[in-house]
Parts: C-alpha cells; sequence; structure tokens
C-alpha cells in the first residue's frame, strides 16, 4: 500500500512537532529550511509529499486534482495524510502539542481536512489557502473550537486574493473558532513578520 513520502528533522528531546504541507508543484523539500531558519527549541518537524504527479515530474506535487465533471479528487490525500498523521505524529505527540503550517494549496487541506478531524491540535497556520465549496460549507469538528487558527495572507497575492484567506477568517469565527487574520505587504508567500508571530505562538 502506498505510504506518503516525507521528511523530518527531530531530536530525542522533541515535545512538540509541527508539519508542513506544500502546496500545488512543490515536494517534500519545499520549505524544509524553516526549522533552522526559525529555531524553534524540543520541537520536531514534519514535511509530507502530495502524493499526485504532475506533469509526469516526480518533483511537482499536489494534493488533489481536477476531474471531467469538475469536481476535485482528494481521497488518496485524505487516506495517506490520516495514516501519516497516526504512524509518525498522533503515537508520539499529543494533539495539543502538533501544530500544522500549510501554504497555498498546503492551506486548503488545513481548511478541508485538518480541521474536519477529532483532534484539538496545538495550533493550525494556514496562509495564503482557499477554499473549493462554500455550497458544502467548511466542515469542521466540534473540537477545533479549541484549536488556535492563525490566518496569514499577502495583501498583493496576484494568484489567490485575501479575500479569500478574510472570507475564511469570517466563517471560522462566526462558527466559535480562535481565528486571527493577519494580512502582510507581500504577495504569494510567507512573510517572515508572520513566521515569527507563529513561532511565539508555537514557544
Amino acid at each position: 500500500m502506498q505510504k506518503l513520502n516525507f521528511i523530518a528533522e527531530s531530536t530525542d528531546n522533541c515535545i512538540k512537532a509541527v508539519v508542513f504541507i506544500h502546496g500545488w508543484r512543490g515536494n517534500k523539500n519545499s520549505f524544509s529550511s524553516l526549522p533552522s531558519m526559525l529555531e524553534i527549541e524540543n520541537t520536531a518537524w514534519f514535511f509530507p509529499e502530495a502524493p499526485y504527479i504532475l506533469e509526469d515530474n516526480k518533483d511537482l506535487r499536489s494534493w488533489s486534482y481536477q476531474k471531467e465533471d469538475g469536481s476535485y479528487e482528494v481521497e488518496k490525500s485524505r487516506i495517506l495524510l490520516e495514516e501519516f498523521l497516526s504512524n509518525n505524529l498522533l503515537n508520539k505527540y499529543l494533539p495539543e502539542n502538533i501544530y500544522f503550517i500549510g501554504f497555498s494549496q498546503g492551506a486548503t487541506v488545513c481548511y478541508e481536512f485538518i480541521l474536519s478531524l477529532e483532534y484539538a491540535w496545538g495550533g493550525v497556520f494556514p496562509v495564503a489557502g482557499f477554499f473549493r465549496d462554500w455550497n458544502k460549507g467548511i466542515s469542521l469538528h466540534s473540537n477545533q473550537k479549541k484549536t488556535k487558527i492563525c490566518i496569514g495572507h499577502g495583501i498583493k497575492d496576484k494568484i489567490i486574493d485575501v479575500s479569500e484567506s478574510e472570507k475564511i477568517h469570517d466563517f471560522l469565527s462566526n462558527n466559535g473558532c480562535d481565528s486571527s487574520l493577519i494580512k502582510y505587504n507581500g504577495g504569494h508567500k510567507i512573510s517572515l513578520d508572520y513566521l515569527k508571530h507563529i513561532k511565539q505562538y508555537i514557544k
């Protein structure tokens, strides 16, 4: 059975874990410099890789693909991510000590999958993301009202407009979640100031 490829950086005394979920056309090496950049003590880092290959290039990955009827195939990603969490994180760390950073499509994975799970996470930090199906709405587990959610988005983002994060933040806040939105002066990227903010929260 297929498993998610991932890279990890940890030591024996880690009590917290951060999972970075890359965006469209990214891979497990995307943003793998974050641990050395942020230097959060006693924290393990995990970088899972999406299962769908783009353009017959194993280095270009996606967490979903659009089917002929216009819907998105995500089931393989859901199954493999759930197995990845069970086998590598939930058997070692308390849910309240697990944090997620998702960039672009990775932020969408946070909205569509991570927040639907039963665990009250330490924090979920989606950046420059979007939500696909507002007809159904975000499927929030009630325990996610205990999870700190901090959304980041550049006001000059030309790929995903900041209004997407504003809409999601409003939805989460109106449904009882502890959600905040940090808008920064940048494009489709992760701001260093935003990273410093979530670093302080994780610490």
